[in-house]
């Protein structure tokens, strides 16, 4: 099976995920998948890594740590926060540099309050950074992140963080437990919020829809 689906995106992964999400213990889901991603090409697996999250597996960290690896997209760090990576795993990253740097600034933004421009089981499952640290120690630890490599990309994540600094360090509940994602993966519309969460990405999804239709319209 994992090299039938070796070069199978997120949206092809979809179906035979959802069986394994619903008939193997979370340990098994992460063993077929992480046996798939590693099959697949680096862009390929960037950006099928937010799969890792709905395993609810807090081991799937672990071998986010091990893989990660250029191009370093923002999945990465999305599947990161939805796995509840706590504040020193993230400092570490930071201090490690290279794709580890990266993964651990987009993991950090990924920790902001829900927006219409995530997915919708993200806005759902609304991460919360555990171990969060005062506001000085963040400061720090972005300082020395620009200062050992302030490259436009790690300049831009340095500034939306500060941008959302305060959402980013808010503390309180997450909207669904690690544990529950593998049920937000496969039936979102029972969690709270994801009624109105799902109807809004619908109208913007439709939105989009509707302009790039009169935008064809105008062309032909």
């Amino acid at each position: 099976m994992p090299e039938q689906l070796q070069f199978a995106d997120s949206r092809a992964l979809s179906e035979p995920f959802a069986q394994q999400l619903s008939q193997q213990p979370p340990d098994g889901a992460l063993a077929w998948l992480t046996a798939i991603l590693a099959t697949q090409a680096p862009a390929l697996r960037s950006s099928n890594a937010i799969l890792l999250a709905y395993t609810g597996n807090p081991a799937a960290i672990t071998w986010i740590d091990a893989n990660i690896g250029s191009p370093v997209a923002g999945q990465w760090g999305v599947a990161s926060a939805l796995l509840a990576t706590p504040w020193p795993q993230i400092v570490d990253w930071l201090q490690r540099g290279g794709a580890h740097r990266l993964m651990a600034l987009d993991t950090l933004l990924a920790y902001r309050k829900p927006a219409v421009n995530m997915s919708p089981l993200e806005q759902i499952a609304a991460p919360v950074l555990p171990q969060a640290p005062a506001r000085a120690e963040l400061d720090a630890a972005l300082a020395a992140c620009l200062a050992a490599s302030a490259t436009p990309r790690i300049q831009a994540a340095v500034a939306s963080i500060d941008k959302h600094v305060d959402e980013i360090l808010r503390g309180g509940p997450r909207g669904v437990a690690v544990a529950d994602l593998p049920r937000l993966y496969l039936d979102p519309a029972p969690f709270q919020h994801a009624s109105a969460i799902l109807e809004q990405h619908e109208a913007v999804v439709g939105g989009m829809r509707h302009n790039l239709q009169n935008l064809l319209k105008g062309i032909l």
